[in-house]
């Protein structure tokens, strides 16, 4: 039987993972909760080049809900932190085209170097450009916040693209009106509609060819290429194997619990044995596949010491950790550091 992956379910940096427990902190809300399920960590937090899967930051949704079931919209909320600068090389991409319709061009192009659940298409009818977002492959429980916050920050990228040029926006959601709904007035400067056929993002037509000042065809070409890599990059992470090494990279010290794992990926441990058999691999194959990874690495590229080493890589101690590091590579630690002269 054949899967469909869904259109949200691409890796995503770490980034938008910061905005919601950004939002949730500073609700109330505290960080474990607020990480609860997500195999996330303060070290993941702080490091810009962690990795996440789009189940992890679905979860961090999920945590946000219910634990500020108080907070009004937090769809909304959370939609108007998302700037230009929040999706990195994707967000240097549009702030450098030279009009809004490239940058358009290039947001659709690479969705997946965004933070959105409900994908987007664009079209043109009469005097407006229009995005509409297609929801339906969201999980229910996330939906309304999905909506709420990709329309919204769709809308404060727009009005930082085109800036004056913009004029009233309409926008339109297919869930019915709500009874807090001059928070929707407050955040949209024109038109908002409910129970519509469909979620859409409406904007004068007009002012997607006007030039921009501080755009640029040459630089946005080299960051269009340099998205299509990222992407090409992240690609290669797919496939249950390329989640769980996600998630064991990012424990410290890193744990050989495959139950652990298993439930950060909500499944049982005998169901992901048998589709990581299915990708030809096995989860003692990836735990020493990494382990040998970052084991060469701190021991040719730092001082740490062989015990210390097989503390962070969980050993029981430093002569399991050489046995375990000679099966895999053919050398013991010390072997390999007299071969490497980044380190006396």
């Amino acid at each position: 039987m054949s899967i469909t992956m869904k259109s949200w379910d691409f890796c995503r940096s770490i980034t938008s993972v910061q905005i919601l427990v950004s939002l949730g902190l500073e609700h109330g809300a505290a960080l474990d909760r607020l990480l609860l399920n997500t195999a996330l960590d303060q070290a993941s937090l702080d490091n810009p080049e962690t990795v996440v899967e789009a189940s992890a930051e679905m979860a961090v949704v999920r945590n946000l809900l219910r634990e500020l079931p108080h907070v009004a919209n937090l769809g909304l909320l959370a939609g108007e932190r998302y700037h230009l600068s929040a999706y990195g090389i994707w967000g240097f991409a549009l702030a450098s085209s030279p009009t809004a319709r490239k940058a358009v061009e290039l947001s659709q192009t690479y969705q997946e170097l965004t933070f959105v659940f409900s994908g987007f298409t664009v079209e043109e009818h009469d005097d407006y450009a229009i995005l509409v977002f297609d929801n339906t492959d969201v999980p229910d429980d996330v939906r309304l916040f999905s909506i709420e916050r990709e329309i919204h920050a769709a809308m404060i990228i727009i009005r930082e693209m085109i800036g004056n040029n913009m004029g009233e926006e309409w926008v339109r959601f297919q869930h019915p009106r709500p009874e807090n709904a001059e928070l929707y007035e407050q955040c949209f400067r024109g038109r908002v509609d409910f129970a519509a056929e469909r979620n859409e993002l409406l904007f004068p037509r007009s002012a997607l060819d006007k030039p921009r000042a501080v755009g640029n065809l040459a630089t946005a070409s080299l960051l269009d290429k340099q998205c299509s890599e990222l992407i090409a990059k992240r690609s290669a992470r797919r496939g249950l194997s390329g989640k769980v090494r996600d998630i064991l990279l990012c424990q410290r010290p890193m744990s050989m619990d495959m139950e652990l794992v298993a439930d950060a990926l909500c499944m049982t441990s005998r169901t992901m044995r048998r589709k990581l058999a299915a990708e030809n691999t096995s989860f003692r194959q990836l735990v020493d596949e990494i382990r040998l990874s970052l084991a060469e690495e701190m021991l040719t590229g730092t001082r740490l010491s062989v015990e210390q080493i097989a503390e962070r890589l969980n050993y029981a101690d430093a002569s399991s950790f050489s046995q375990a590091f000679k099966r895999m590579s053919g050398l013991t630690p010390g072997m390999l550091r007299k071969q490497d002269s980044r380190v006396a």
